[in-house]
């Protein structure tokens, strides 16, 4: 399953997912991003890809987003990604949250 999956697995059913962007309608929605670095070099190539995993969480300011927050979290860490850290980057438009987790994988996984 490749990383795009898991985190679409992990974290569908509990508002719209989107890779890279979301153009829906929704106030309330995630998407995700990740950036894969070729790793554990042997005959001339990487054995595995570590993966920078970021997870966005957006929200209208006056919801109040700490359960779904936690949440999140919960999934992410039971996908097998790494527990994430959480950097609020909110502005004058929504709540905004950036989980940034990593895994190792194979290099077919990417």
């Amino acid at each position: 399953m490749s990383i795009e999956e898991r985190l679409v697995n992990a974290l569908s059913g509990l508002m719209p997912v989107a890779s890279q962007s979301y153009k829906g309608e929704a106030a309330e929605y995630i998407t995700t991003n990740y950036t894969a670095i070729p790793d554990d070099y042997g005959d001339d190539d990487a054995g595995h890809v570590r993966v920078l995993v970021q997870v966005h969480y957006f929200a209208p300011h006056e919801l109040n987003t700490v359960a779904m927050r936690r949440e999140i979290t919960r999934r992410i860490a039971a996908a097998g990604f790494t527990r994430p850290s959480i950097t609020p980057a909110s502005d004058g438009t929504s709540q905004h949250y950036v989980y940034e987790c990593e895994d190792v994988v194979a290099t077919s996984e990417v």
